[in-house]
């Protein structure tokens, strides 16, 4: 009788840690996010979500992964902290440019909320990014957390702690952030939800 092989608790445990970091990274989230809000927010038409997705996660991901083509990045997460600053600028500004066509497309005030606190987190994380390698992953899922998850009536809480956290396992768990770089991305996630709060 044929032995069984055993696959390695390490081993398992990294596949589900990638897949966890691949499900909810940060374009996933965000655009996750954006597209619900015509269900979300009374007003907010699906031509208003589909531009703030496009330009706020469509663009930016598609320069990541022509950079990532001609080898300019070494991945689709931009890994390397080096490389990070140009693409979130250019990310950035393509959410500048979607915020002025939603002004055109004359879309709600809560539409505006939404690409304004990504907008926050974005600029937070470049800046943090310029001296450290903060992870952007960590920063979505809390704010994503916080603004999705949270008001879901008794689970709410819940849930937004467990993708949190389950983020966060994951890069640590790959060896692309260390606990301190996921504990300060869940810091700037959560201090960019609190900004977005204040905004009209």
């Amino acid at each position: 009788m044929p032995e069984i092989q055993q696959i390695p608790a390490a081993h398992t445990s990294r596949t589900w840690a990638r897949i966890v970091t691949e499900v909810f990274a940060p374009t996933v989230l965000v655009g996750v996010l954006l597209l619900l809000q015509p269900l979300l927010s009374p007003g907010v038409t699906w031509t208003q979500t589909i531009t703030a997705a496009v330009f706020s996660v469509g663009l930016p991901f598609t320069l990541v992964l022509w950079l990532k083509h001609r080898g300019s990045v070494t991945d689709h997460h931009v890994s390397v902290r080096e490389h990070r600053a140009p693409v979130m600028a250019a990310a950035a500004l393509s959410l500048g440019i979607g915020a002025l066509l939603l002004v055109l497309l004359q879309a709600p005030a809560v539409l505006f909320g939404e690409i304004g606190g990504v907008f926050i987190g974005l600029v937070l994380c470049l800046m943090a990014n310029l001296v450290w390698k903060l992870s952007v992953h960590s920063a979505v899922a809390a704010y994503v957390g916080l603004a999705l998850l949270v008001p879901v009536p008794v689970i709410g809480p819940a849930l937004a702690l467990l993708l949190a956290s389950a983020v966060g396992w994951s890069r640590v768990k790959l060896g692309d952030h260390t606990p301190g770089q996921v504990l300060a991305g869940y810091a700037a996630g959560c201090l960019a939800f609190a900004a977005a709060l204040l905004l009209p």
